[in-house]
């Protein structure tokens, strides 16, 4: 299946339009069902009520670098959720979602307050690429701050939650029972939205919470200006990301052929290397055989072939102290 690419395609699991959609107070009951769904899998509490909150972190000290969450939400209990689309591969997104992590939980304490008042974070991201080259078969992932030692120590104060989407325009499917409950249906939502049909929409708005509206929501929203600048916006994005891709693949190209290049010279030159140094290992033994049994001694035909640089170096030495040149013979024969 090849994505289409058209200007009334709705693809979620793209970041502006994630945003876009679920990033609105207006529709804050549906990114609840969404996150519960998550929580559920992952075995935290549910949520109750959410509301919306700023999604621009300033640095804490001069030179700092600030962070820009996708949709940045708190729960009633205080807790925090930094929910994230990621569709392009990142070396260290695992970091930068501590980071963002990390952000929340030191601006989230009072002066005055014990640190046991500080609030729980929970960072969610929905990726599009495997989590990790050494365990590309990781689609559900959770992490927290804990003991490796087996004490039991540590504190589930900040959480990472990673959600592999399948990626349909690939044919991609995940394994079978990868995804449990209310999370399955919105994995199918986020990562296959425009490829639904109509039938398979009925059956959503019967099955998961909260489709219902997020489809009210897509029909609204993309209907007015600012839906239509998102779209747009959208569309630049991707293009950029596909020249980015590109040049990134001439470049990567480029450099495996440099690589080759240097590899292939490096061995040409050692090649040359041990020739030359067999050549003069040659010249040495026929130099001290003639000294010690005259210029009309014959060497054997073909009597440094197949003889290493180390056997010639023995052999030099062996012949140094033969006293005739029968004995001499007999050891080349050896």
């Amino acid at each position: 299946m090849t994505e289409e690419r058209d200007e009334n395609r709705v693809d979620l699991y793209k970041d502006l339009i994630f945003r876009a959609i679920f990033g609105d107070n207006s529709v804050k009951n549906v990114l609840k069902y969404l996150l519960n769904a998550v929580l559920e899998q992952a075995e935290l509490p549910l949520i109750a009520e959410l509301e919306l909150g700023n999604t621009f972190k300033l640095p804490t000290f001069y030179g700092g670098k600030s962070s820009i969450m996708d949709i940045h939400a708190i729960d009633e209990t205080g807790r925090h959720f930094d929910i994230e689309m990621q569709v392009q591969p990142e070396k260290y997104f695992g970091e930068r979602l501590f980071y963002y992590g990390a952000g929340m939980y030191g601006s989230g304490l009072e002066q005055g307050k014990g640190y046991s008042k500080l609030p729980k974070i929970v960072c969610v991201a929905f990726i599009n690429f495997p989590l990790s080259d050494q365990k590309p078969d990781v689609w559900f992932d959770k992490w927290q701050m804990c003991s490796t030692l087996g004490t039991g120590l540590g504190t589930d104060k900040m959480t990472n939650i990673f959600i592999r989407l399948p990626r349909v325009a690939n044919n991609e499917l995940s394994p079978p029972d990868t995804y449990r409950g209310q999370l399955a249906y919105w994995v199918k939502i986020l990562s296959s939205y425009s490829n639904l049909t109509d039938e398979e929409k009925l059956e959503l708005i019967k099955s998961t919470k909260g489709f219902d509206e997020l489809e009210q929501r897509i029909k609204y929203y993309f209907g007015t200006e600012e839906g239509k600048k998102v779209f747009f916006a959208q569309r630049e994005l991707d293009s950029w990301a596909e020249d980015i891709r590109e040049s990134s693949y001439e470049e990567e190209h480029k450099a495996r052929c440099e690589a080759e290049r240097q590899r292939d010279e490096e061995r040409r030159r050692r090649e040359e290397e041990q020739r030359l140094y067999r050549e003069r290992q040659k010249k040495l033994f026929v130099s001290i055989f003639n000294g010690r049994f005259g210029a009309d001694a014959v060497l054997p035909e073909n009597w440094a072939e197949d003889r290493s640089s180390d056997e010639l170096d023995a052999l030099t030495i062996k012949i140094s102290d033969c006293d005739n040149l029968q004995e001499a013979l007999a050891a080349l024969e050896k």
